[in-house]
Order: structure tokens, then C-alpha cells, then sequence
């Protein structure tokens, strides 16, 4: 064999062990974050605290705990993710199954954990900062430790992205609730029309929303099934009244939209008829 087939063969062999490492290393990754949260334990010291100020036994709380950073992780989108990146919820979700990871939680907390190491993370940090660089100039973003964490704080900081939190309400969780919770979850709905207005245009006197999907700013599928209802039975009305009356227009205007506003009562029965 020639010595430049020698060194074919070493060089994918190397390759070969080396993707062999990375999905090793993911895996291991992943299983001990999900034994972290379900062998979550509460201290000693907040044991007392627990039992005077919740009235709940240490068994309730943990697995109530459990449940909730479950929860969280499962519901954490691939917009939020594209945020901490900033990208689109598309380019996140293929930068984080370039590195093996199927879910953007596990993605985010690989990439923060001071503990993982690498030529994986220390790529895609490089490319957030340099994102961040170009977007807001070098002299002006301040990045107050080489960690990852510090990094997507600065991003945070820098992008100050009133989509930033996402939007989800849990209906039939919610109508059970408080009546306290049915005012935020109301709240909720109605912040997430706002965003989805913002992204509707008017032609030929109708409402056009210009994208397709609830992630793209930060709200629930569901949350985008029922602004989508209201804005098309809007136009059905239009239509309607046209077929009556030719020369009947009205003068649409999406920030005016933004003006109703939702109670518990009128964002459930929405979920009802747009979703349910």
C-alpha cells in the first residue's frame, strides 16, 4: 500500500473514533442531567423552611419539583434556544442536530455546564460571540467572563428581545386553576395576539399574517391557532358583508386589533372553538 493510503486510513480511522467519542460523550452527557433532575433530594436546610411556609411533606415537594423542571425542559422550544444563539428557530434546531442533540434543552445546558469540554462547544460559542460581534460591534459588547454563561447573558443584554420569553398556556390545566392564574394565562393569550398583529399585514382589506408558525415569535402553537381563528373570522365577516353590500370597506388597521381586551371567559372559548 502507498504511504498517501497509509495516511487515508489513519486520517478516517481518527475520524471514525472521534465521532465515536462525541456521541459517547453526549449520551453520558444527557443521561447524567436527566439522573440529576430526578434524583433531585431537598437539604436539610430547607426541609423545616418547606413544612412551615408550603404545608406540604418533603415527598410532595420533590416530586411537584420533578414534575416542573421536567415540564420545562420537555416545553423548551427551539425559539428559545435561537435566541441564546442567536438564530432562527430553524437554524438552531440544525445546529444542535449537527452535534447529536434531537431536543434544544439538552443543547443549552451542554453548552453552559462549565463541567463539558471540547472542540463541539468551544465552536459554537466562538460562533455566538462572533454573531454577536458583528451584530452589535466588538468595542461595544461586554463579556464579563470566558464562560458560556457570561456569553449568553451578553447576548441577553445586548439583544434585549421583547420575544425573549415564550408564550404557553396550559388551557385545561388552567380552568381548574385560581382565579389568579386565569388572569395570567388571559394576560398570556392577549400578549400573544399583540405578537402575532405585529406580524400581519393589511392587503385588499384583509388581514394577512406573514408567518406560519407560532415559534417564529415565541408563542404555542396553540397560542397562534387562535389568533390565526380570530384574524380569518374577522376576514370571513368582511367577505360577507361585501357579497351584500359591493362598495362596503372597512378601514383595517392590525394595532387597533390590539386594543381588545381578553378576559378568562373569552380566551377559553377561543381555545374551544379554534383549538379544541
Amino acid at each position: 500500500m502507498k504511504h498517501s493510503h497509509y495516511l487515508i486510513l489513519i486520517a478516517l480511522l481518527l475520524s471514525a473514533c472521534n465521532s465515536y467519542d462525541h456521541e459517547s460523550y453526549i449520551a453520558q452527557f444527557k443521561a447524567d442531567f436527566d439522573n440529576e433532575i430526578n434524583s433531585y433530594q431537598v437539604s436539610a436546610q430547607d426541609s423545616v423552611r418547606l413544612l412551615k411556609e408550603n404545608k406540604q411533606s418533603i415527598q410532595e415537594f420533590r416530586t411537584e419539583k420533578i414534575a416542573n423542571d421536567r415540564f420545562y425542559i420537555d416545553n423548551y422550544s427551539w425559539y428559545q434556544l435561537g435566541k441564546n444563539l442567536m438564530l432562527s428557530p430553524e437554524e438552531a434546531k440544525v445546529e444542535a442536530n449537527k452535534y447529536g442533540f434531537s431536543h434544544p434543552y439538552y443543547f443549552l445546558e451542554f453548552l453552559k455546564s462549565e463541567n463539558t469540554k471540547g472542540p463541539v462547544k468551544k465552536q459554537v460559542m466562538k460562533d455566538v460571540r462572533n454573531r454577536l460581534y458583528e451584530k452589535h460591534g466588538k468595542d461595544s459588547v461586554e463579556i464579563y467572563a470566558c464562560i458560556a454563561k457570561n456569553l449568553f447573558q451578553a447576548v441577553k443584554r445586548h439583544e434585549k428581545s421583547k420575544y425573549y420569553f415564550f408564550l404557553k398556556v396550559d388551557f385545561e390545566k388552567v380552568k381548574y386553576a385560581s382565579d389568579k392564574q386565569k388572569r395570567v394565562a388571559a394576560q398570556m393569550t392577549q400578549g400573544a395576539f399583540k405578537r402575532l398583529l405585529e406580524k400581519t399585514v393589511v392587503k385588499d382589506n384583509l388581514y394577512h399574517i406573514t408567518i406560519t408558525k407560532g415559534e417564529e415569535i415565541g408563542i404555542s402553537e396553540d397560542l397562534f391557532v387562535i389568533g390565526k381563528g380570530l384574524l380569518d373570522e374577522s376576514n370571513q365577516r368582511f367577505i360577507k358583508m361585501r357579497k351584500t353590500q359591493p362598495n362596503y370597506m372597512v378601514d383595517l388597521d392590525p394595532s387597533q386589533a390590539r386594543l381588545v381586551n381578553f378576559d378568562w371567559d373569552s380566551v377559553y372559548s377561543f381555545y374551544k372553538r379554534y383549538v379544541k
